[in-house]
């Protein structure tokens, strides 16, 4: 964010501090540790705060057609990335 104009980026901060999704670090990894310790029935739940709360990922997530498309395009990207290095 160094490169945004000083009046951009403390809006951005003003706002994520109103929408809570600014942490310090010390409650930033609360969440990694929850999901680094937490029973192996819990794959693929989303922690987020500490405390072991999870969360529901966005809606997007579940969208199986645009997966396929994500999918096909980063694999895409991939291939011509690897066709450069040959090259």
């Amino acid at each position: 964010m160094r490169e945004l104009p000083s009046s951009l980026v403390s809006f951005t901060y003003f706002v994520l501090s109103i929408l809570r999704l600014l942490q310090d670090p010390s409650d930033g990894s609360k969440a990694v540790l929850d999901a680094a310790l937490a029973p192996e029935d819990l794959s693929g739940e989303y922690f987020f705060g500490g405390n072991g709360r999870t969360v529901r990922s966005s809606a997007l997530s579940y969208d199986k057609v645009l997966a396929k498309q994500i999918w096909r395009l980063s694999n895409s990207i991939c291939q011509r990335a690897m066709e450069n290095e040959e090259q």
